[in-house]
């Protein structure tokens, strides 16, 4: 697995990100991967990207989805966007306890659309918090690994 980090802002004053939109397009746009390569384009969060073109060259759009409003009504435009340009969408659900998945489950407009249900942890959450690597052996991240594999 690799890392390409493009068009981070790091400075006041660094200018528009269009710019670097752009370069992440065309860069995707370029890759070659061989059959058992899967690449996963980690966009900032909003739907600022969609204006830039970067899902053109997409196979599908994957969104994760944290238990708040702000993210629930985020995920209906996504789900608008990606169909005006004929993706698919997948959403992971994240955080989740017993009632707060159910309830985001029965929000989304097509239910088929949820890969994966990552439960909220507070160990995974303290190290996301301290910026450390987060490794897990959750069987729910090994099934979305596996259904992007396969799709």
């Amino acid at each position: 697995m690799k890392l390409i980090s493009i068009g981070k802002i790091h400075e006041v004053g660094e200018g528009c990100a269009c710019p670097m939109g752009m370069l992440v397009k065309q860069f995707i746009g370029n890759l070659r991967l061989n059959p058992d390569e899967v690449v996963i384009t980690d966009t900032e969060a909003g739907i600022e990207h969609f204006g830039r073109g970067i899902e053109e060259n997409a196979d599908a759009i994957l969104m994760v989805i944290d238990p708040s409003y702000e993210s629930m009504r985020l995920s209906e435009k996504v789900a608008e966007l990606s169909g005006s340009i004929g993706k698919p969408v997948y959403f992971v659900l994240n955080k989740v306890d017993g009632a707060n998945e159910q309830f985001m489950r029965e929000t989304l407009e097509d239910r088929n659309t949820v890969i994966a249900a990552i439960p909220a942890d507070s160990s995974l959450s303290l190290a996301g918090l301290r910026g450390e690597e987060i490794m897990t052996d959750k069987a729910e991240i090994k099934h979305l690994w596996q259904t992007l594999m396969e799709n």
